[in-house]
């Protein structure tokens, strides 16, 4: 195994441990680069703790391209009580690779109901944690997650949660590419 060299200055620490200070210190800010405040850097308001933020159709955000086609994900939110919403999704697809012009949906179909208990929000971020049931009576944590401006985030988690605060889900946020998520 070849061995590493060390670094002239800097109290003379090897190549290898230099890269892993780095490392952590770029992944405590969040990455080298990107966005890496959960408002995107856009000093936004943070959005709403109420579900009702969450109601409405979305779109992913990014272009998934297959071949000669692409499509975008599409999630639509029925809110049918207090703390309460149905889940639906379909698929845009594209006759190009690049999600242009008019697509073509298909669905949306139920895919299950979401129980939210509690939400949180600040610092350009909402968070809403959550028991996903398939509709074939699965059950799921789950945190759905809004920034600002609006962009919604869909987060797996466990029962109960091994992502409780606000700081966790931004944190696991810094992970998720926003072309994963959904825009209006």
């Amino acid at each position: 195994m070849p061995r590493l060299s060390t670094l002239p200055g800097l109290a003379r620490r090897p190549a290898a441990a230099l890269a892993v200070l780095t490392a952590l210190a770029l992944s405590a800010c969040g990455g080298g680069g990107g966005d890496d405040t959960p408002d995107g850097g856009s000093g936004g308001e943070t959005p709403s703790a109420s579900i009702n933020a969450l109601a409405g159709d979305w779109v992913q955000k990014g272009c998934v391209r297959a071949g000669g086609q692409s499509y975008r994900k599409m999630l639509r939110a029925r809110v049918t009580g207090a703390n309460t919403l149905d889940y639906y999704e379909g698929v845009f697809t594209f006759g190009g690779n690049d999600c242009a012009g008019g697509g073509r949906l298909t669905g949306p179909s139920k895919l299950g109901t979401l129980s939210f208990d509690p939400s949180e929000a600040g610092g350009g971020l909402a968070a809403h944690w959550g028991l996903y049931r398939t509709v074939i009576g699965m059950r799921h944590g789950a945190i759905w997650a809004l920034r600002s401006p609006p962009l919604l985030c869909l987060l797996g988690d466990e029962i109960p949660s091994i992502q409780p605060t606000l700081s966790a889900v931004s944190a696991s946020l810094a992970t998720v590419p926003a072309d994963n998520c959904f825009v209006r």
